[in-house]
């Protein structure tokens, strides 16, 4: 039977995600997720925002740009922007070092999500954060 020599370092990196995800935050950029702690429709937006959801980034921006449904925070806002015009997912590149023994060091590719592009629109939208 063949064995793959990586099984254990990607056990370790998957025991850290899963235990690394019992540590969430009741919060997303200072929107409560606790029920009851936000307004529902903006709890809703957050939670989808805090899940990579590039278009609720966008939203939750504005919101937190305008002081719509919570106080106006243009520091939120900007990095809300940052976050919906920047690519995400793809590989996450893990250096593992040599075990000894003379094996040598590895750099192993972890796939984090599918590539998602960043948004044009949230662009014009960060441009303005930087004049």
């Amino acid at each position: 039977m063949k064995t793959n020599a990586n099984l254990p370092c990607l056990s370790a990196l998957l025991a850290a995600a899963l235990l690394m995800g019992g540590c969430a935050s009741q919060q997303y950029m200072g929107v409560s997720l606790k029920p009851g702690g936000a307004d529902p429709a903006v709890q809703a937006l957050a939670a989808r925002a805090s899940a990579g959801d590039k278009q609720a980034q966008l939203d939750l921006g504005i919101r937190f740009l305008n002081g719509q449904g919570m106080a106006s925070d243009e520091r939120r806002a900007c990095n809300l922007f940052r976050l919906s015009a920047s690519d995400s997912g793809g590989p996450l590149w893990i250096y593992t070092p040599s075990p000894g023994g003379g094996a040598p060091a590895r750099v192993l590719p972890v796939q984090t999500a599918p590539p998602t592009a960043g948004l044009a629109s949230a662009r014009v939208w960060l441009e303005r954060c930087a004049s």
